[in-house]
């Protein structure tokens, strides 16, 4: 017992939260901003593609943006560092050291060769002797041994055969022509940059030389190692000045971006991926992972919870009304849910098709101006992501959208409509020609985006007018345009009131008249106040006889109770209110109807009542209108016009300042019975009223020079008239009840104002 008791609570709680009108206009708000993530996060993703490195391409990518390559920039900017040739330090001491090295070379084979001979000549050797084969033999290893020891010291790698022809088979001439023919080349070679990289080159070159020189091929050999081992780099790299002008060519390349322009293909249809490619489209993040992005993701909702939070703050201050209202809140939702819904569809179509005029329009005409501005200029932003902040469709919607808003507002007629899609269409057309030349376009890109941008414009408006009755019929809008077509006579409700209840019928004219003037002075809905004038006494088409409007001669009230004639009198407001419900009349016009009695008192029936009351038992409650009270500026201007007209009519002397006097009696009585405590009307506003209700009298029952034959006329017609009306048809024959002292005033006003009920 005790589960099923708590589950019954539980549901209970459930039902609660359900039925709470917080809860439900939360409750859309998040309905609202979840379905605006989901397709901003679904359109301002980019296509992926699963490609590898190495792999051929299927089809064109193109850079969604612009987007620097910077493995290309990095290698090119390498390139030109590595082509700086290194700065060369001049080592000058080489040169000397090299040159003496060879002359040293040749003086030591000179000095030994000249130590073999003496040698000789002191052992008394000649070359006629006889044991002069022997002797040389002997010297000569001698002189091997020594030369061998002296020429070490030089690192030639000479062989013994190439050392005894230097030093014993060479003769002086041949040695004097290979020193002269060294002492030359190592000489040349050294006035010229050598270096570790042409090192080589050079020793080769000097090589060559000897080989095309006339010197014996022992000489030639000979040479050649010499170079071998002598020639040696006169300049080296200066590593630091290197590195600083590599380092200078590398950032002065690197300032050369190789930037991949928005629109440009990144790789063409079978193109191989290289590395730097694959690194581009990773870094565009067109590269398909399987895993959702959830920085990207979490970026689009903060910026759509930060969009719903200025927005909401917005409409706290300058629309609470639609902010309280669930209605409006559901219709304004379907209006972006549409909005942005367009947009990805005809994105990949043509930005400029996106129609993101229509909701300014349709929210100006349908809610407010000020919020269709607002939402309009959020719109656009949100927009921009999904056509990847495409300059155009972003300048044409802000200004484009923000005029249409403007020209829409307050529109009365569609042909006012269907010409403000032409302005519209001629503003975005300049505005993008505009962003067109700034950003260099061509001629014909320029025509054809203007185009396109126009007839987008006037796609949008068309749009509007088509949508504005299915809104309008829906949640129950009222429109200007949908206030026209109620105040058409032909309207059926407005013809069976004319057939069936002609009397209530001027009056609602002429009440709609003094509406009209009253809440336009004030800056209220005028065209909303005169419909609900024309309406607001449509109850008494269910028993017109019973109100003095329509009477021709019998007055039921004579035969029934005060009590009975109070509660037929005030049933007519909502009588009304089912009446226009059935004839699908706005609900802002059936609030009139029902409001625009608030909770007056029937003060004749209730001093009748009152009169009759021997035991001083009548209350007023009990001769009260049922309510509600006004709630708008419309509704209570009404409420004054019904009062004052009825008020005003049934005047004799209507002279200037009687009736602004009544006038300005009747808005105080209203003030003080508590009648327009819940409007927003002001102290000014009612003075306000006041005047524009003369201005109307003024026009109806202004002065006119009568001829003298007239007069005498007039006097008894007047005197005639004041007899009916103390009658008044009979009815009227209250005036001879007898009310005391502080009550004879408002049985008076009640007199008077007799004819309104």
């Amino acid at each position: 017992m005790q589960a099923n008791s708590k589950k019954s609570n539980g549901s209970r709680h459930i039902k609660h939260y359900l039925k709470n009108r917080t809860f439900q206009k939360v409750l859309i708000c998040l309905v609202i901003i979840a379905a605006a993530f989901i397709i901003l996060e679904y359109g301002a993703v980019p296509k992926k593609y699963w490609l590898s490195l190495g792999q051929r391409t299927s089809y064109d990518i193109t850079a969604p943006r612009d987007i620097e390559n910077t493995m290309l920039t990095e290698k090119l900017a390498q390139d030109a560092a590595d082509a700086v040739p290194p700065v060369m330090l001049r080592l000058e001491s080489v040169p000397i050291d090299i040159i003496n090295t060879t002359s040293e070379f040749i003086k030591e084979v000179e000095d030994t060769r000249q130590n073999i001979d003496k040698s000789l000549q002191e052992q008394g050797v000649t070359k006629k002797s006889k044991d002069y084969k022997k002797i040389l033999e002997l010297e000569q290893a001698l002189a091997v041994k020594s030369v061998e020891q002296g020429i070490k010291k030089f690192n030639v790698p000479l062989s013994g055969e190439q050392i005894k022809y230097l030093v014993i088979n060479a003769s002086e001439d041949e040695l004097t022509e290979f020193d002269k023919l060294t002492r030359s080349l190592f000489s040349s070679i050294m006035k010229e940059e050598v270096n570790a990289s042409n090192l080589t080159s050079k020793v080769d070159y000097i090589q060559s030389e000897y080989q095309n020189s006339n010197l014996s091929q022992d000489f030639k050999n000979i040479g050649a190692l010499m170079a071998k081992a002598f020639l040696k780099p006169n300049s080296i790299i200066a590593k630091d000045l290197t590195d600083e002008k590599k380092s200078d060519a590398f950032n002065a390349a690197m300032e050369s971006r190789q930037i991949i322009t928005e629109g440009s293909r990144i790789l063409s249809y079978g193109d191989t991926v290289t590395e730097d490619k694959l690194e581009v489209l990773k870094e565009l993040d067109l590269i398909e992972t399987g895993k959702l992005d959830y920085a990207f993701a979490a970026g689009i909702l903060a910026v759509v919870l930060l969009m719903a939070f200025v927005l909401v703050l917005y409409m706290h201050v300058f629309c609470r009304k639609l902010l309280d209202s669930r209605k409006d809140l559901i219709l304004l939702g379907v209006i972006i849910i549409l909005a942005l819904g367009s947009s990805l569809i005809l994105n990949p179509v043509n930005p400029l098709l996106i129609p993101v005029f229509i909701a300014p329009m349709l929210i100006s005409i349908l809610l407010d101006l000020r919020l269709g501005v607002i939402i309009n200029l959020m719109l656009v932003l949100a927009i921009s992501f999904i056509t990847k902040g495409n300059q155009g469709m972003l300048y044409t919607g802000i200004i484009g959208g923000t005029l249409s808003a403007f020209i829409v507002s307050g529109a009365n007629q569609r042909s006012r409509l269907s010409a403000s899609g032409l302005v519209i269409a001629a503003t975005n057309g300049v505005v993008i020609a505009c962003i067109d030349m700034i950003n260099k376009h061509s001629g014909a890109s320029i025509a054809n985006d203007a185009a396109l941008i126009a007839l987008n414009g006037m796609l949008s408006t068309i749009f509007t007018i088509g949508a504005l009755p299915l809104f309008e019929s829906v949640f129950n809008i009222i429109t200007p345009l949908k206030l026209l077509e109620l105040a058409n006579p032909n309207q059926p409700l407005i013809k069976k009131l004319l057939m069936e209840a002609p009397g209530t019928y001027h009056h609602s004219l002429m009440v709609g008249n003094l509406a009209e003037v009253a809440t336009e002075a004030i800056n209220g809905n005028a065209l909303l106040a005169r419909v609900g004038a024309y309406y607001h006494d449509v109850g008494k088409l269910k028993r017109p006889n019973f109100f003095k409007e329509n009477q021709l001669s019998e007055n039921p009230h004579d035969r029934m109770t005060p009590n009975l004639s109070t509660l037929v009198i005030t049933s007519h407001t909502s009588d009304g209110a089912e009446i226009a419900e059935k004839y699908k009349v706005p609900i802002a016009v059936r609030e009139i109807i029902s409001q625009h009695h608030g909770t007056t008192l029937a003060a004749y029936f209730y001093y009748k009542a009152k009169k009759g009351d021997k035991a001083d038992t009548v209350k007023q409650e009990d001769f009260r209108y049922q309510g509600p009270r006004p709630s708008s500026k419309e509704a209570a201007v009404v409420m004054l016009a019904d009062s004052v007209e009825a008020a005003v009519r049934s005047m004799i002397d209507k002279t200037e300042g009687k009736m602004e006097g009544l006038i300005r009696k009747i808005i105080k009585d209203k003030l003080d019975d508590g009648q327009l405590d819940l409007c927003e009307l002001t102290l000014r506003d009612m003075d306000v009223i006041a005047r524009a209700f003369m201005t109307v009298f003024g026009g109806y029952f202004h002065e006119r020079e009568e001829y003298p034959d007239m007069k005498v006329k007039k006097f008894l017609e007047d005197e005639e008239a004041a007899g009916i009306k103390n009658e008044d048809n009979g009815n009227q024959q209250q005036d001879a009840i007898k009310v005391p002292d502080p009550e004879i005033e408002a049985a008076e006003e009640a007199k008077a104002g007799y004819e309104q009920y």
